[in-house]
């Protein structure tokens, strides 16, 4: 979902960043439209890299330890 598109249909700026050096650029320009009053949306594209091999993290959650009726 590009929340910048949508932004930009109510009338706001933004962008999106894909990397850290997108980001620093954007936040620039972000700051630049709300000292000038205006609002700015940066959809920053976050993924987490990992080495080939690693295991992915899975966080410890158990709907059934959580349930109180037996099913």
């Amino acid at each position: 979902m590009n929340m910048a598109q949508i932004a930009k249909g109510f009338g706001v700026d933004g962008e999106i960043a894909e990397s850290p050096e997108q980001l620093k650029s954007a936040l620039v320009r972000a700051r630049k439209a709300t000292v000038e009053g205006r609002p700015y949306l940066i959809d920053a594209q976050v993924r987490a890299w990992r080495r080939l091999g690693d295991k992915p993290w899975i966080p410890p959650i158990s709907i059934a330890r959580e349930r109180t009726r037996k099913v």
